[in-house]
């Protein structure tokens, strides 16, 4: 009795065991995941189809190609299975395609019959796309719309399109010898690098069109037309691009457009595709989306061979892309237009601006700002800036013009524009001998009023007050007047500072804009702009935007405090270095003249500063290697400040 009981535990241990170890009976589930994720990497895996699995490939393979890189993303909603065994598995398909904001979504389904305990999954090219039929293609066509314009404060476009011509070998007919010798013929003619270009030509196909440069229709026609036409193969064609009214009007700031490149089609991760127009530089890259719009998208199932996606942008925008012939549209998006970005630039400002600087060999910068609103009505950058732009990345020592902070300092510590100061030839301060510009008036030595020590701007005077001004304090000072704010322009933009642990001879610099004190002509421009306003000013120059603008740290300037400085700079325009300033009609000029140091040259090169306003227009000028302040910018700053009174 006992042994038979225990034979029975034995064998319902072994069928129990058994049970334990065989495998599941897959309920569908499983495969319907497999599946999915199949399909997701466009490829068979370990799916078990009715056709053969390397023709089921292909067909993924082929589909694939057609709408290369998009492809989506494919999840299981539920599987049904029914009685007869057989099973209904419903796909959901998630489509991320590149300047469409929302994914295109939409349900599936695909059948699937008992095989022991898997499944074969019965093929059709609809449980990818409904309506897809078997041997039809994808296809994903892009349409660009209008690029939009960058306008003045006017309203009036300063960017729009204007013609070009792109010159370039035509290879059809030319010999590979032909091609070379002609490329090279059309480098030296272009001055574009020879092997660059050439490596170009060799390249690109037998018949092809190969580019070496794009120039405005102006700059074209300027060529020798005679040495173009004796080029084999030599080909110009027209086309518009959004530009500037010149080359150079601007240029570091509105920036510049190319069509897209392989390395901004690949940072691009599938928004920009070859034949795009993007922005490379200032405004137009940092407004690109804006400017560009929304490009319009068309998914289509075409018929017959796999297609080749369309990538090249149109010249125009249309409607809604235009769907192929016999093919059907699955989903479509239509472009939308660009939006203009309008700035706070004057162009008539501007152009005056720039040319006064046509003619300073060395990095030179004008500004022009509204001290009312803060627009920037022009930001000048003179031909030896190459293009960067010194108006708002410039950093630099401001020499004298930095004496209107050190004076605000001043006033906190009790003075005003009356109070007295020493000025003597020479000052030391820690052990180091400051010293008066070259040529200080010597009737404008001794115990001078405040007014008469920024007309003449004598050093030791200001220098000899540091050990009654805190750098900390100095550092305040600045920033009231707007040195060292935080502000998104648009553009990014370099708005000063004043170290605040600056001791010894270093502080002592400071007191007379040197040391490790850096500013831009931007940030000077705003300071007068305070000074003028009688608070701090923030620049702008797209209308507008809000740059969330932070102060520095410190006390605002009062209206008090303001009018204590025009004070002081009104007399650099009676009596000190900015006479030239003094017959200008209209509103009291006021201005402050600066030279800074810098470099290991014996005597030291020199910064040359000019900070000036009139009325409600306030200018900073600089020139990186010049004279004496009151020399190389004075004249820049009545010409700027004569062309802002005529407009």
């Amino acid at each position: 009795m006992l042994r038979r009981a225990a034979g029975l535990v034995i064998a319902l241990a072994l069928v129990f065991t058994g049970a334990a170890c065989s495998p599941s009976k897959d309920d569908g589930a499983g495969t319907a995941k497999t599946l999915a994720a199949a399909l997701t990497a466009h490829t068979v895996g370990s799916v078990a189809f009715d056709q053969p699995a390397a023709e089921v490939q292909k067909e993924l393979t082929d589909l694939a190609k057609g709408i290369d890189p998009v492809w989506p993303k494919v999840t299981v909603d539920g599987v049904a299975v029914k009685d007869d065994g057989t099973a209904r598995v419903s796909l959901g398909y998630s489509w991320t395609i590149p300047n469409v904001a929302k994914a295109w979504t939409y349900k599936t389904g695909a059948d699937m019959k008992r095989n022991g305990d898997g499944w074969t999954v019965t093929w059709s090219p609809e449980m990818l796309v409904p309506r897809l039929l078997p041997g039809e293609r994808l296809k994903i066509s892009t349409t660009y719309p209008q690029r939009a314009g960058i306008l003045a404060a006017d309203g009036q476009p300063i960017v729009k399109d204007r013609p070009v011509e792109t010159l370039g070998i035509n290879k059809d007919g030319l010999s590979d010898a032909e091609a070379q010798a002609s490329g090279k013929a059309l480098a030296a003619v272009v001055d574009v690098d020879p092997t660059a270009y050439l490596a170009k030509i060799k390249a690109y196909g037998p018949v092809a069109f190969v580019d070496a440069i794009t120039l405005r229709e102006e700059a074209y026609t300027a060529l020798d037309q005679a040495k173009l036409r004796d080029i084999k193969g030599f080909l110009a064609t027209p086309g518009t691009l959004p530009l500037a009214p010149s080359r150079t009007f601007a240029q570091a700031v509105l920036g510049s457009v190319h069509e897209a490149t392989a390395d901004d089609i690949k940072k691009s991760k599938g928004k920009v595709v070859a034949g795009q127009v993007v922005g490379g530089s200032g405004l137009q890259a940092a407004f690109d989306t804006q400017l560009a719009g929304t490009p319009g998208v068309t998914i289509e199932a075409v018929p017959g061979a796999p297609a080749t996606p369309s990538a090249r942008a149109t010249d125009t925008a249309s409607p809604t892309p235009e769907p192929s012939a016999g093919a059907k549209v699955l989903f479509t998006q239509a472009p939308s237009d660009g939006k203009d970005v309008k700035t706070t630039l004057m162009p008539k400002l501007q152009t005056a601006a720039e040319d006064a600087l046509a003619d300073v060999k060395t990095p030179s910068s004008i500004v022009i700002m509204k001290p009312s609103t803060g627009a920037i009505l022009a930001a000048a950058n003179g031909p030896d800036s190459n293009g960067y732009n010194t108006a708002f990345l410039g950093q630099y020592a401001p020499g004298s013009t930095f004496k209107i902070a050190t004076s605000l300092g001043l006033f906190r510590e009790g003075m005003n524009p009356q109070s007295t100061l020493s000025c003597a030839p020479e000052y030391t301060a820690d052990g180091k001998k400051f010293y008066n510009a070259p040529g200080y008036a010597v009737d404008a030595e001794g115990q001078i009023p405040m007014t008469v020590a920024i007309a003449h701007s004598c050093n030791t005077a200001f220098v000899s007050q540091f050990n009654h001004l805190a750098q900390d304090k100095l550092a305040d000072a600045a920033g009231a007047l707007g040195i060292g704010m935080t502000n998104d322009l648009g553009l990014d933009a370099f708005m000063g500072s004043v170290p605040r642990d600056s001791a010894g001879t270093e502080h002592a610099a400071s007191m007379i804009g040197q040391g490790k004190v850096q500013v831009s002509p931007l940030a000077m421009a705003t300071l007068i702009s305070s000074t003028v306003k009688g608070s701090e000013v923030v620049p702008v120059l797209v209308s507008g935007r809000d740059g969330k603008a932070k102060p520095a740290q410190g006390t605002p300037v009062t209206v008090k405090e303001a009018a204590g400085l025009r004070t002081l700079m009104r007399a650099s325009v009676t009596e000190g270095y900015l006479t030239n300033l003094a017959d200008l009609p209209g509103a009291p000029a006021i201005g402050k003249t600066g030279t800074a140091e810098y470099g290991t040259d014996n005597p030291p090169r020199t910064h040359s500063w000019v900070i000036a306003a009139q009325g409600d227009i306030a200018v900073a000028v600089f020139v990186e290697d010049g004279d004496l302040g009151a020399v190389t910018g004075g004249p820049l700053a009545k010409a700027a400040l004569e062309a802002a009174a005529g407009n």
